[in-house]
């Protein structure tokens, strides 16, 4: 697996080679060539690569971690929770340590408190995947890259820990 330096001189090599082909597309294109209607989708694509690449070479240099939004009980024990489309509406189902499941449709620090739960931020390894609600041409042209947990620290090298660098309560200052 390739992190930190290595990585860093890959993703700027990357950016250097598909801002060389966007440069040789766009003079096509000027120069009649070529129609930009048949480039469109390889300019969204490479465009959306090296600006992603610019993210991940800064979050390679920023320690290779970002915060992400948990939940966790009102004595700090972080729980397995996650938002539901259900018949009702949208519902968080939060996994309590005693094993119970906790529901609501709360999003407030006194509703989740009603609850047993608050929010908190818990700053994890962290890296980029490409996401989109749709499939198809409509997938690759609407959908970007997303910052989610990772299992390795691209910074360092080092396996993700299964608990939190760091946690802070966000549900204080509501």
């Amino acid at each position: 697996m390739m992190y930190g330096t290595e990585l860093i001189q890959k993703l700027e090599a990357e950016i250097t080679t598909l801002q060389a082909t966007l440069d040789r597309r766009a003079e096509r294109i000027a120069n009649w060539e070529t129609d930009e209607d048949d480039c469109f989708i390889s300019e969204r694509c490479e465009s959306r690569t090296i600006a992603t690449n610019r993210n991940k070479i800064s979050l390679i240099k920023d320690g290779g971690c970002a915060w992400f939004t948990e939940y966790a009980t009102l004595d700090g024990k972080l729980v397995n929770a996650h938002w539901c489309d259900t018949k009702f509406g949208y519902s968080l189902r939060a996994e309590m340590p005693d094993g119970s499941v906790v529901w609501t449709t709360a999003s407030t620090a006194k509703g989740l408190a009603k609850r047993g739960l608050k929010k908190v931020e818990c700053k994890r390894p962290a890296w980029f995947k490409f996401s989109s609600p749709y499939s198809g041409m409509m997938g690759v042209y609407s959908g970007d890259y997303v910052l989610f947990p990772s299992a390795y620290n691209y910074a360092t090298g080092e396996p993700a820990e299964a608990e939190p660098i760091e946690i802070r309560d966000v549900t204080e200052g509501e």
